[in-house]
């Protein structure tokens, strides 16, 4: 019994290493999500150019005037994006709404030099050896939420690009036009392209660090399948696929998508999907600096490639936002909603999330509710915990009243080991006993481990938590931090984080209030149990802190559960009276001359 109850140990803390270490990528120096030094969000007048000289000048083409680089600013209230000439593209994004840090409230980016971001939207002609995304093109116009950029490639071909950013929402509005002869149109295609990267998640409340995305386009024209890939070296340097409806990259709270528009001539579009990246071993070191310094290490670029027609318009949104629900439900058109990845535990995930935010939307504190839902998963849990606590103590009895029989039995073949098991099993299925029912503890955890998997989605992936704050702690989807320390602990870090190690005080202080037994193997029991709970506290202390507001919540109204059941139990004569023993000749719950546990007044009692 001793030798399975350590298996089934090791199997928890193998499931709960193998896990975290899928989920949660390694903590970078300074404990946020964000990079090592926190970059002044930019405001319109003090965005500078990009490592360019700002006044470089080149001509489009032969015998064509030079043209100077210049940089535009659009605007909503939701987005604001930096435009340049040099190949017409987006080289900075940022949403007021959203912070960088706690303390600041400058706008977070997900686009930026600094970021190695590189541009977005560039267009490409590679048939003809033209590479658009150097050249200064032509400004025709601008304004305060559109500007337009020409160029022309001779023998009369222009290519006419115009941005416009509607006056609200993430939604960056891109057409593309083609002037003049193409002799070679069907044949000639051109691609388009977003950044390379995007702003990098690597604290642990990520669930991935950054992915690309791609979603499919059924026959129907509907939305199809959406596929997920982490952002690594790639084969041969590229990857294409055909019929997909948009693609992008998505860190853990905000995305970069680009996608087709509609048109009367083709309401559904599905385009071939472009994804260029670095080969493996190309500057492996490099890129793994980037990360090391908070980056997006490996570089992608996802776009379209796509035939050029002179006679068409070709139209393209490019979403730069929040990956929050009620932004995504207006942009149902395209399926946005599935940039929100619920995981295998999705089933249990929207639920937990539906109720954090009804509380919220109530009592207007996150802290509190994820309190209340606490509250509401172990009331759910607890007819299975009090069945669970009856069996063990019903069994334990049983293993007591057995006791003499089964040292009889040892005794008696001690000299043939497999003959002795079998006569104790038999004791075992004559008696109504059952041993392995006195490991309802650990049973207990296994049911609710799928709970813990779904609430660490439920706080990797809720937008609505990033930087909300309760007691000392700034950000529900951080390590409490509550203060840095002079040096730092291997696999911990130098942050102390409070509330793991609250958590487990509260919970080695249940298991001292868990009732004492003579039993060797039950005392082995609840020494490894603690053992384990310390275990855990290691395993914790990264966790997101809106987790560990669960965790302990979750151990203290099980102090006053426990109370709660073994009063119960007390009552139903499951549980000897204090003072008494159990009743003598008493049988298990099986056991002829009974149709249940023992009952008060059944028996003879003798007092102590």
């Amino acid at each position: 019994m001793d030798k399975r109850f350590l298996q089934t140990i090791l199997i928890c803390f193998a499931i709960s290493f193998i896990y975290m270490d899928w989920i949660t990528p390694d903590r970078q120096p300074g404990g946020g999500g964000e990079s090592q030094q926190p970059i002044p969000s930019p405001t319109p007048q003090e965005i500078p150019a990009e490592d360019t000289e700002t006044q470089d000048v080149v001509a489009a083409v032969p015998g064509v005037e030079a043209v100077e680089e210049q940089n535009f600013f659009i605007s909503n209230p939701q987005l604001m994006v930096e435009i340049t000439n040099r190949g017409a593209s987006v080289v900075r994004a940022a949403l007021p709404d959203y912070h960088e840090e706690v303390a600041t409230n400058e706008p977070i980016r997900l686009l930026d030099p600094e970021f190695h971001s590189g541009p977005a939207m560039v267009v490409k002609i590679q048939s003809l050896g033209v590479d658009l995304s150097q050249r200064l093109w032509e400004v025709k116009s601008s304004s305060d939420n559109r500007v337009s950029f020409r160029t022309s490639l001779g023998s009369g071909r222009a290519v006419v690009r115009e941005y416009h950013l509607p006056e609200e929402g993430y939604e960056l509005e891109n057409s593309i036009e083609f002037e003049g002869e193409w002799s070679a149109a069907s044949d000639t295609l051109y691609e388009i392209l977003g950044a390379k990267r995007i702003r990098y998640d690597v604290s642990g409340r990520a669930a991935y660090p950054n992915q690309w995305i791609a979603a499919s386009r059924n026959r129907d024209g509907t939305i199809g399948e959406v596929e997920r890939r982490g952002i690594e070296a790639v084969e041969l340097g590229e990857i294409r696929k055909d019929e997909i409806a948009w693609v992008g990259l998505e860190s853990n709270y905000f995305a970069q998508v680009l996608r087709p528009v509609p048109t009367a001539v083709d309401p559904a579009p599905s385009l071939g999907l472009l994804a260029y990246g670095a080969r493996p071993g190309d500057q492996t070191e490099y890129f793994e600096s980037l990360t090391e310094q908070g980056i997006q290490g490996w570089p992608l670029q996802v776009g379209f490639r796509r035939k050029i027609d002179p006679a068409q318009r070709h139209d393209y949104t490019l979403f730069l936002g929040p990956k929050a629900p009620l932004v995504l439900d207006e942009l149902s058109s395209w399926n946005a909603i599935s940039l929100i990845d619920y995981g295998f535990f999705g089933w249990l995930v929207r639920p937990f999330l539906w109720l954090l935010r009804t509380f919220d939307g109530v009592i207007g504190s996150w802290g509190l509710s994820i309190i209340l839902l606490t509250f509401c998963i172990r009331g759910v849990l607890h007819p299975v915990n009090k069945k669970n606590q009856r069996q063990m103590q019903i069994q334990q009895q049983g293993m007591a009243r057995l006791k003499p029989q089964m040292d009889e039995i040892k005794e008696k073949y001690k000299n043939d080991a497999p003959l002795q098991q079998r006569k104790i099993q038999e004791l075992f299925r004559k008696e109504g006993v059952n041993p392995a029912a006195m490991f309802g503890g650990c049973l207990f955890i296994f049911l609710q481990l799928p709970i813990w998997l779904a609430l660490i989605q439920t706080f990797t992936i809720a937008i609505e938590l990033r930087q909300a704050s309760f007691l000392w702690v700034d950000d529900l989807t951080r390590p409490d931090m509550l203060f840095q320390m002079p040096f730092s602990l291997p696999f911990l870090g130098n942050w102390f984080n409070l509330l793991p190690l609250v958590y487990v005080i509260v919970t080695l202080i249940n298991q001292k209030m868990m009732p004492k037994s003579e039993d060797p193997q039950v005392v082995a029991q609840q020494k490894m149990m603690s053992f384990m709970m310390i275990g855990f506290g290691f395993i914790f202390y990264s966790f997101a802190a809106g987790l560990m507001v669960y965790f302990i919540t979750s151990a203290l109204v099980g102090i006053v559960e426990q109370k709660m059941i073994r009063k119960d139990l007390k009552a139903a004569g499951v549980i000897p009276a204090s003072g008494s023993a159990a009743p003598e000749g008493a049988k298990g719950p099986s056991g002829p001359g009974t149709n249940g546990p023992a009952r008060p007044g059944q028996g003879k009692v003798h007092h102590r």
